[in-house]
């Protein structure tokens, strides 16, 4: 009976857009790069303006899916044995599968996605948001607290097209979740390796070291890079660091220290870094967008320092051309002399797939002479 009504009511006519059409903006591009860093409050509003579409959203397929949506809904609360879902539920194999039967996920990210997209003046990466990963609707409401505390989808998607101050922090909450690794220090031995490096591997005076943090996600280890470097280089040298990373609002946060969802963190972030900026003028760090994939634009100079943590043979880069590619292009990055350090916190599961060893290959097979260290791998560019 179920089935039959479920069906019913998806073969109603609701005129959408096919399911591979997010309706991107044509006026997408990429944020102006590269970003200062400053968390002056006029310069964050300025880069939200050229960053997210203010005020309500109008659109008629998105008006249309959340009225589909909330039907679904309906008839789902309809037969539901469980009651509905309330935040803290402890969710079983039953519950998910009815939850999928009536109101598949698929159909309400593919929403969301539309929604996203039409909330953008830049292109998203929409692979690296925590809606692609949920496997039904009920463990997405879980992955989206404490944002959304009522589990109609059609009803969600209606408050988010009114409220360009929900959509921003829903934006912030699905592509920068609680995580680990969003920390400071969070490689201190690699921290020491650094220091250690940099004092026996002067330059001549007067000479800039030149850095940068590949895939530096939010930008704490950039800024800590950047802490350990001032500080080494005290007294004979000058440095600039570089921080790339692919996802806008991941670079956006990087350069503003701006966490709408989270404003403990937003705090805490601001708080850890205010020293540094205090210290050093704003534009000897930059942030701007970088594919580890695709060979970086020539640029004139080559990197002394390059760190590239939490990324080669973890989720997002895994596979022997990838890596490969992945470690080419960071090494063609690299001058002569200068070093690359990569460490991750990646459990077993992705070690046995990706060892120790095959990253301390893959930066041999690219030409660097391996150093020994306690976190990650590190090897050095010979000179000739």
């Amino acid at each position: 009976m179920l089935d039959r009504k479920a069906q019913a009511f998806a073969d109603c006519h609701f005129p959408l857009s096919s399911g591979t059409d997010c309706g991107y903006n044509p006026g997408m591009s990429h944020p102006s790069l590269p970003y200062t860093p400053s968390f002056d409050d006029a310069a964050v509003q300025s880069g939200l303006q050229q960053l997210l579409v203010p005020g309500p959203l109008r659109d008629d397929d998105l008006e249309r899916r959340s009225i589909r949506l909330t039907g679904m809904f309906s008839l789902y609360a309809t037969f539901s044995p469980h009651g509905l879902w309330a935040p803290g539920l402890v969710l079983t194999h039953g519950m998910r599968s009815l939850a999928e039967q009536c109101l598949p996920v698929a159909e309400i990210v593919r929403s969301l996605e539309r929604m996203i997209v039409r909330s953008l003046r830049v292109s998203p990466v929409l692979a690296g948001s925590v809606i692609r990963n949920a496997a039904t609707w009920l463990d997405l409401l879980d992955q989206l607290q404490p944002l959304v505390r009522h589990p109609d989808p059609g009803r969600l998607l209606r408050e988010l097209m009114a409220d360009d101050g929900k959509r921003r922090r829903f934006l912030w909450r699905i592509f920068l979740p609680p995580r680990y690794g969003c920390d400071f220090d969070r490689y201190p031995a690699q921290g020491a390796v650094l220091r250690n490096w940099l004092s026996r591997n002067r330059l001549s005076a007067g000479s800039v070291v030149r850095c940068l943090d590949a895939a530096c996600g939010t930008g704490e280890g950039t800024y800590e890079l950047a802490r350990i470097v001032h500080e080494a280089v005290a007294g004979w040298g000058g440095w600039r660091v570089d921080g790339t990373t692919l996802e806008p609002l991941e670079l956006f946060s990087a350069a503003h220290g701006y966490f709408p969802h989270d404003p403990e963190r937003q705090a805490a972030f601001r708080s850890r870094v205010a020293p540094l900026l205090t210290a050093v003028p704003a534009k000897r760090l930059s942030f701007r967008q970088g594919d580890l994939t695709l060979p970086a634009p020539a640029t004139g100079h080559g990197y002394r320092i390059i760190v590239c943590n939490g990324v080669l043979g973890g989720p997002l880069l895994h596979e022997k051309r990838q890596l490969t590619e992945g470690v080419a292009n960071l090494v063609a990055l690299l001058e002569p002399g200068g070093i690359l350090l990569a460490a991750d916190r990646f459990h077993g599961g992705w070690k046995k797939r990706v060892s120790h060893n095959d990253l301390r290959d893959l930066l041999v097979g690219g030409g660097l002479q391996p150093l020994a260290v306690e976190d990650g791998v590190a090897g050095v560019r010979p000179l000739a």
